[in-house]
C-alpha cells in the first residue's frame, strides 16, 4: 500500500503541505497511543543539564574531533541535508526547529499505523539524529563552549532527513534499508540532501560486488551522496566490517573510546582484514538525544542520563560523529565531491590518537574535521571495480529475517511481497516498485505540532501498550551497529546476539516487562 495525503498548518500558519507517506504492504500492527515527550519551549532549560562536557557528553567529543574550530568560523552544517536512514526519530526539543527535520518517510513495518508512523518508537534513530545535528532550542555554537547545559550535535545546523525503516525492536528488512537509499536518491536533489548515514550492518554473507544493499550505497555515492557507514561491533570474532560498509567506495567508521588523554580501541568494535576501516571516531558512552517513549529506553534505564538523554556505545554512533563532521566539510567547501571529501578525512586524520596503533582497527585514524578543512583540496576519483548487486537477497539478509504476519520473509522476495528479479533499477526507481508521493516539510505530525506534548490527548500508559500488543512482527537477526545503551551490556554484538538483547521477546506473547 502506497499512499500520500496532504495534512493541515504548520504551527499555526495558514501553510499546506503535503508529504511522502510510503507504507509497506505487510500487514496492521496492532498500537494503542502514547504521548511524545515534548517539552514547553519556554520553560525548557536545555537537554545537557549535569552532563560533564567531557569523554562521551557531545560537548566533548566536539572538542575531541576538531568541531568548535569549524562552527568558530561559522560553518555549523547550515544549508546541508543529512538523510539518517534508521528507526525514525522522536519528538524532542532538540530535534523540533523548523529547519531541522525538513522531510520524513516510512517505509517500516509501523507505516500505516498514525500513532507510530514516521516516530522512533524504537530509540536508536533520535540518538544517532541527536549526535549529527540536534541543537537545542535557543542554542548558539558560537557561544556554546560556555554552556554546557545546551544540547548540540556536531553539525547543529544541518537538516535532517528521516528516513525511517525500521520499527519498536529495530525490526528491518534488507529490502527496506534498499527502499530507503533509492527513496533518498530519487529526492536528494529537491532535499538538497549531501550525506546518507546508515549504522546498520546487514551480516551480508556476500562480496560487496554481489550485495544489493552494497549496490544501492554506491549508486548513492557515485550520484554525488556522500555516505556514511558503521563497520559493526563484532570486535575481534570477526575480522570483516559488516556490509555495506564492505563496499569500498563508502566511508566506513569504527568506534574509538576515549582513555585519559588519548583513545583505544574498543572491546566490540569491528575490525578489517580485506577491507580495513576507513577512520574512526568517539563511540563509546555516548551522551545523545532520548527517544521517551522508545522501547530502548523502557528496556534500558541503565542508559538513562536524565529526561532528554541517553547514552549509548558502538560503531553506530561512531558514524554518527563523523556524518556530523561531513555536514561541517561540506558547509565550508560545498563544492567537494564524495571522492574528496573521503580523501580529506583519511588524510587528516590522527594515527597516533588511537592505541593500539593498526589501520585494521581504526583505518587512518581518529576523525578531525579541522585539519580536514585546511588542507588543499584532492585531485581523486575511486575507481575500484563496481557493484553489480545481483547477488541472492537471501544471502544479503545474512540469516536476519523478519516474520510479517506469522510467515518469515525469505527467498527472492521483497518485504512488499513482489519478486526480486536481480537488480533492474528503473530509472530511479527500486526494483519491485517505487515509493511515489510528495515530499512532507515541516514541523507538525498529522496537524500536532511537535511541542505538544501528547497525541490527541491520549498518552503512554507506562508499562505496556495499554495490553495491545504487536501482531505477528518480531525480530530474529543482526541490525543496527549499537553495541551497548549503558557503555556495557549488550557484549558487543548486534541486536540479537546475546541473551540480555532483543530476541525472544516477541510481542504478540506479552506486554513490557
Amino acid at each position: 500500500m502506497i499512499k500520500t495525503t496532504t495534512t493541515g498548518a504548520n504551527r499555526g500558519a495558514a501553510l499546506s503541505f503535503s508529504r511522502w507517506l510510503a507504507a509497506a504492504a505487510v500487514g496492521v500492527l496492532g498500537l494503542s497511543t502514547f504521548a511524545v515527550g515534548g517539552a514547553d519551549a519556554d520553560s525548557f532549560a536545555g537537554s545537557a543539564v549535569g552532563v560533564p562536557p567531557t569523554n562521551g557528553s557531545l560537548s566533548g567529543v566536539i572538542d575531541q574531533i576538531g568541531a568548535r574550530s569549524l562552527w568558530a568560523q561559522g560553518f555549523t552544517g547550515r544549508g546541508i541535508d543529512v538523510a539518517v536512514i534508521d528507526t525514525g526519530v522522536a519528538d524532542v526539543p532538540a530535534l523540533s526547529g523548523p529547519d531541522k527535520v525538513v522531510a520524513m518517510v516510512d517505509l517500516s513495518l509501523e507505516a500505516g499505523v498514525p500513532q507510530a508512523e514516521f516516530v522512533d518508537t524504537f530509540g536508536h534513530g533520535t540518538h544517532i539524529a541527536g549526535i549529527i545535528a540536534g541543537r537545542d532550542p535557543g542554542a548558539d555554537p558560537a557561544l556554546a563552549a560556555s554552556h554546557p547545559e545546551w544540547f548540540l550535535g556536531v553539525a547543529p545546523d544541518a537538516g535532517i532527513v528521516s528516513v525511517k525503516v525500521g520499527d519498536n525492536s529495530g525490526a528491518v528488512d534488507v529490502t527496506q534499508v534498499i527502499a530507503g537509499v533509492d527513496w533518498v536518491i530519487e529526492h536528494a536533489d529537491e532535499l538538497n540532501i549531501r550525506v546518507i548515514n546508515l549504522s546498520y550492518g546487514s551480516g551480508s554473507t556476500l562480496g560487496y560486488r554481489d550485495d544489493p544493499l552494497s549496490f544501492a550505497v554506491e549508486r548513492a555515492w557515485k550520484a554525488g551522496i556522500v555516505v556514511v557507514v558503521a563497520v559493526g561491533n563484532d570486535g575481534k570474532t570477526d575480522k570483516n566490517v559488516d556490509m555495506p560498509a564492505a563496499n569500498p567506495y563508502v566511508i566506513a567508521v569504527a568506534g574509538a573510546e576515549r582513555r585519559g588523554t588519548g583513545f583505544r580501541v574498543p572491546s566490540w568494535s569491528s575490525w578489517g582484514k580485506g577491507r580495513l576501516p576507513d577512520v574512526a571516531a568517539p563511540g563509546a558512552s555516548i551522551v545523545s538525544l532520548r527517544a521517551p517513549a522508545s522501547r530502548i529506553a523502557a528496556e534500558y534505564p541503565e542508559g538513562y542520563v536524565n529526561q532528554y538523554l541517553f547514552k549509548g556505545s558502538g560503531s553506530s554512533q561512531a558514524a554518527a560523529v563523523v556524518t556530523g563532521a561531513v555536514a561541517l566539510l561540506l558547509d565550508s567547501r560545498p563544492g567537494l565531491t564524495p571522492d574528496q571529501v573521503k580523501a580529506l578525512l583519511k588524510a587528516s586524520a590522527d594515527a597516533k590518537a588511537i592505541v593500539p596503533r593498526a589501520a585494521k582497527y581504526s583505518g587512518d585514524g581518529l576523525v578531525r574535521v579541522d585539519r580536514a578543512n585546511t588542507r588543499a583540496v584532492p585531485t581523486v576519483s575511486q575507481t575500484w571495480p563496481a557493484s553489480t548487486g545481483t547477488g541472492s537477497l537471501d544471502a544479503a539478509r545474512g540469516g536476519a529475517f523478519i516474520t510479517v504476519n506469522g510467515q518469515v520473509l525469505q527467498g527472492e522476495v521483497t518485504v512488499l511481497g513482489a519478486p526480486w528479479n536481480g537488480v533492474h533499477w528503473a530509472g530511479v526507481h527500486w526494483a519491485g516498485g517505487s515509493w511515489n508521493g510528495v515530499h512532507w516539510a515541516g514541523a507538525s505530525w498529522l496537524g500536532v505540532h511537535w511541542a505538544a506534548g501528547a497525541w490527541t490527548g491520549v498518552h503512554w500508559a507506562g508499562s505496556s501498550w495499554n495490553g495491545v500488543h504487536w501482531a505477528g512482527v518480531h525480530w530474529a537477526g543482526s541490525a543496527w551497529s549499537a553495541a551497548s545503551w549503558s557503555g556495557t551490556g549488550w557484549d558487543g554484538v548486534h541486536w540479537a546476539g546475546a541473551a540480555s538483547n532483543f530476541s525472544g521477546v516477541h510481542w504478540a506473547t506479552a506486554g513490557w516487562v
